[in-house]
């Protein structure tokens, strides 16, 4: 979305967006591709029914789109238990979701990212132990709002200037759009992609190209008041939790990648800390250390001081750690989704799994 006071309307209607309008069924069918390399264990897998920044110095270089911010941990930094070798620490499990802002400026930066994604797959099966499970899902940073068409913000503060209708997450209202409301996105009839990393990816970067094409086509209903945190925490919200079953595993590591050129619009009224805690809450089991922030941001409202809305600031360091990398988005910009999708990110992961103690 642009900055801007003036109405972005979007155009109405469902759409096929690439998935099943029908949320209903579990299902689980092994993946099958034309290409021969494709790994036949390579699992898709659906989920049941449905049902202020206190210092802004370490964004500067990321807020004027010039390049990727790290901000790279190791196991020695993560709050943990274990020791370097321990055998009985360690994950099995890594999910990652991506929450797509699918409004009308978004659709330039959809194949950017799936490009990305295949290298970043790639630097995942080496940072990972061989056999480690893999879900990928996306969601769509939208649909909090009814109507919901159309959404403005102004700068330096990043404060909504126009949000259009009411407040209206899943446990007011269920809107029936594909991927709103923390939904995660359905594509071939499958929730999210289950694969191992010692499996051929073919069959997941095929996968993950139909979702993520599918999920930023803003031709849906409600898709131009963006609230990218709100889409980020309420995949793990007590509402979403039959439609979404099986995604996320207690003890491994949850790594929520935000995808939008906006600041969140969601009520000022809520507090971030609302929004942390679902996943928190979630995720009590393993704890903040399995959680990892990351993304392709509006840089100008994440980190500098002129900024009045830092929801995005806050919410992505409301885990116990700074995001290990993130790029700035801005409509009509090249950004290097390589920077942000890439080994830094994989090998973070890869430390954080590493660390994680063994359950109970």
């Amino acid at each position: 979305m642009l900055p801007t006071a003036v109405l972005l309307a979007g155009a109405c209607g469902d759409g096929d967006e690439n998935g099943s309008s029908s949320f209903g069924g579990s299902q689980s069918a092994t993946a099958t591709e034309t290409d021969a390399s494709a790994s036949a264990s390579a699992t898709l897998t659906s989920a049941g029914t449905s049902a202020g920044p206190a210092d802004s110095s370490a964004g500067e270089a990321s807020s004027s789109g010039e390049g990727a911010k790290f901000d790279v941990g190791t196991g020695s930094d993560l709050a943990s238990d274990c020791n370097a070798g321990d055998p009985d620490c360690g994950c099995t499990a890594v999910d990652i979701v991506f929450v797509v802002d699918n409004s009308g400026s978004m659709q330039e930066h959809a194949a950017p990212t799936v490009a990305a994604f295949d290298t970043f797959v790639n630097e995942m099966i080496g940072a990972l132990p061989s056999g480690t499970s893999l879900h990928v899902g996306v969601t769509r940073a939208t649909g909090f709002y009814d109507p919901g068409n159309g959404g403005g913000w102004g700068g330096p503060g990043c404060e909504a200037a126009l949000t259009d209708g009411v407040w209206n997450p899943p446990d007011v209202a269920d809107n029936g759009v594909n991927g709103q409301q923390g939904r995660l996105f359905e594509h071939n009839g499958q929730r999210y992609f289950d694969f191992t990393t010692d499996a051929d990816p073919a069959a997941l970067k095929t996968w993950f190209q139909g979702a993520l094409m599918g999920a930023i086509d803003g031709s849906a209903q409600h898709s131009n008041t963006e609230t990218v945190i709100a889409g980020a925490a309420y995949p793990f919200h007590d509402a979403n939790a039959t439609y979404n079953a099986g995604f996320m595993r207690e003890q491994g590591v949850l790594v929520l990648f935000l995808l939008s050129d906006s600041p969140d619009l969601s009520p000022p009224s809520i507090a971030t800390q609302d929004f942390i805690d679902i996943v928190s809450d979630a995720k009590s089991a393993c704890g903040d250390m399995c959680i990892i922030t990351t993304g392709a941001i509006a840089g100008q409202c994440y980190d500098q001081p002129g900024n009045i809305n830092t929801r995005l600031y806050d919410f992505m360091n409301g885990f116990g750690a700074a995001p290990p990398s993130w790029i700035n988005l801005q409509f009509g910009m090249t950004p290097d989704f390589e920077g942000v999708l890439g080994t830094a990110l994989a090998e973070v992961i890869g430390s954080t799994c590493a660390n994680i103690p063994p359950a109970g």
